[in-house]
């Protein structure tokens, strides 16, 4: 029992690990010397003199300056390739719309040709309409140009009066006056009076003379530009008891009774 108890208190010896801590500890401090040492060295073979750089790094330094320059170029390059591609896309797109544009501008120049051809077809119809409508116009005209005349000459158609053994005298009308004559036994007009105005009217009866009721008749020889002094001159001989008879006058110019022989009034 005692000799245990003397074994258990037997101190613990550190002698071997201390010897292996120190031998490492000057190994690495060896070391550390000798790479120091190799450092030093190279330094002072390189760059002799004291303040210089090394070449090495400035190598390094201009190394990496050019790879930034390259990656910078290939940046460069490839957003240049690129936008090269979308130019050409916008060329495209251009040219589709471009194209799209052409073809809307044909289509809408058809439909201008299409729409001036109906116009133009419209506007001949439309002349030809009014050319027709001119034509009516000028047919309705004539017509009734035509019919006037004809109610004129109605007015004043030839009513021959008495068709027994009274004797005709001629009163011509004309707008300045009444020419008063007759006939002959060769029945060749013969001027019986001139009645100018005013007051020609007046002055008929007295230029008939012994020319009455019971023996002549009146024909009126109507001027066109005359028949409103024919009318009221009818009425008012017609109211006197003579038998009226008239005739529109187409001779022109000239009146029925000119170049008649002059002959006095009848007693």
């Amino acid at each position: 029992m005692g000799r245990r108890r003397k074994r258990e208190d037997a101190p613990l010896s550190l002698f071997s690990f201390q010897d292996i801590m120190a031998c490492l500890t000057g190994i690495l401090i060896l070391v550390s010397l000798l790479l120091a040492i190799d450092g030093l060295s190279d330094t002072m073979q390189a760059t002799p003199g004291k303040g210089t750089p090394s070449e090495p790094q400035d190598a390094a330094r201009t190394a990496e300056e050019l790879r930034e320059e390259i990656a910078v170029l290939a940046r460069t390059l490839e957003e240049r390739k690129g936008g090269v591609d979308v130019a050409q896309g916008e060329v495209e797109l251009l040219e589709d719309r471009e194209r799209r544009m052409a073809l809307e501008a044909e289509r809408t120049r058809t439909v201008i040709e299409e729409r001036d051809a109906e116009l133009a077809r419209l506007v001949r119809e439309l002349e030809s309409a009014s050319q027709s409508s001119s034509a009516l116009r000028e047919q309705l005209s004539a017509a009734k140009a035509k019919a006037d005349e004809q109610a004129l000459r109605e007015r004043v158609r030839f009513r021959p009066g008495a068709q027994y053994s009274k004797s005709p005298v001629f009163v011509e009308t004309t707008p300045k006056g009444l020419v008063v004559g007759e006939l002959d036994p060769s029945l060749v007009p013969r001027l019986v009076a001139r009645l100018d105005d005013p007051g020609a009217e007046n002055r008929l009866v007295g230029a008939l003379g012994g020319r009455r009721p019971d023996t002549s008749y009146l024909v009126f020889v109507v001027r066109e530009d005359a028949i409103p002094r024919f009318e009221a001159l009818r009425d008012a001989m017609i109211r006197k008891g003579f038998e009226v008879g008239w005739q529109l006058w187409d001779g022109g110019e000239g009146g029925f009774l000119d170049g008649a022989t002059a002959a006095g009034a009848a007693p």
